[in-house]
C-alpha cells in the first residue's frame, strides 16, 4: 500500500476540515431561514399582541443580519478557500 506523504495528508486534512466547516455553516444558514419563516408566520397570524410582534420583528432583523453574514462568509470560503 502506498503511504501518503505528510504534505498531501495535511492538504487532505485541511480540505476535510474546510468541508466540515462549510457544511456546518450551511446548516446554520438553513436554521436561520427556518427561524425567520416561523417568526414571520407567527406575526402574519395576527394573534400576537403588538408589542410581541415588534419583538419578533427585531428578532427577524437579527436573524437576517446573521444569515447575510454567514452567507458572505460561506461565499468567501468557496471562492478563496
Amino acid at each position: 500500500m502506498t503511504e501518503i506523504n505528510d504534505e498531501i495528508k495535511s492538504i487532505i486534512d485541511s480540505n476535510k476540515n474546510k468541508n466540515y466547516q462549510m457544511n456546518k455553516l450551511k446548516e446554520r444558514i438553513d436554521d436561520s431561514k427556518e427561524s425567520i419563516s416561523v417568526l414571520s408566520n407567527a406575526i402574519a397570524c395576527g394573534f400576537l399582541a403588538d408589542n410581541h410582534s415588534l419583538i419578533l420583528q427585531k428578532w427577524i432583523v437579527e436573524y437576517k443580519h446573521n444569515q447575510d453574514q454567514m452567507e458572505t462568509h460561506l461565499t468567501e470560503m468557496q471562492d478563496h478557500g
